[in-house]
């Protein structure tokens, strides 16, 4: 058997087994549908990504939905698995289908750090990085209107699992630009390892890389099939 042709054996096992196990974990909601991408031309969708503008608008319109009385009615009605589905599909569609900006606009919409500090030794927390431009008061309602129940083994508590989302997507998004989980996941590996060492309050999570695990396996699935949905993949 070639390398490809193990490949689409592979991808088309994991999106079944992941489907099966969506079917299961949703019991408790109805089963949001979602209209199928629309058609966009593949040339317009590629050069999506090269429009600055549109990506710094594509992400405050996706960041103004996570606010709006639509998203919070359909997390009500759906629960919060379904609604990180809701958060991609509309990023889908203001980035003409284009799966690798809808990614990055659904990462930075889903930060729930407003900044990152440097620890660094004999020095200590002098630098702080800066992770979006949101007013504090605007950063606090984004954040109180993200998905946090994502598991079953999700803490309890107002925060929940709503910093998995940054992982989840980031990782998806490598998958996507190296075509291969691999890079995704050694990102991963290291990202926890300088966490731990180098954050401000920052320690080295299993579950953080079990929602990378997950993302990379959302990338792989969105690589041969763009319906496929995040919820699909949030399964421990």
């Amino acid at each position: 058997m070639t390398r490809r042709a193990l490949r689409q054996l592979t991808l088309a096992a994991l999106l079944a087994g992941a489907l099966n196990c969506q079917a299961r974990a949703q019991e408790e909601y109805p089963v949001a549908v979602f209209e199928p991408p629309e058609e966009i031309p593949e040339a317009l969708s590629f050069f999506a990504p090269f429009f600055i503008p549109k990506i710094l608008q594509d992400e405050y319109r996706l960041k103004e939905y996570i606010l709006g009385e639509e998203f919070a009615e359909f997390r009500r009605v759906y629960g919060d698995r379904q609604a990180v589905d809701a958060i991609f599909n509309r990023a889908l569609r203001l980035c003409w289908n284009n799966t690798g900006e809808a990614l990055i606009i659904c990462l930075l919409s889903t930060m729930d750090h407003r900044s990152f500090g440097v620890d660094l030794p004999l020095i200590g927390d002098l630098i702080w990085v800066p992770l979006t431009s949101e007013f504090p008061d605007e950063f606090d309602k984004r954040l109180n209107a993200l998905p946090t129940q994502l598991y079953a083994d999700t803490p309890p508590g107002k925060a929940g699992d709503r910093d998995k989302l940054q992982h989840f997507f980031g990782s998806a998004f490598l998958t996507i630009l190296t075509e291969s989980p691999d890079a995704a996941h050694r990102s991963a590996l290291f990202i926890e390892w300088g966490e731990e060492r180098f954050i401000v309050d920052g320690q080295n999570d299993g579950r953080d890389l079990r929602a990378d695990w997950q993302g990379q396996r959302f990338g792989l699935g969105l690589m041969s099939n763009i319906r496929v949905l995040p919820s699909a993949f949030l399964i421990p």
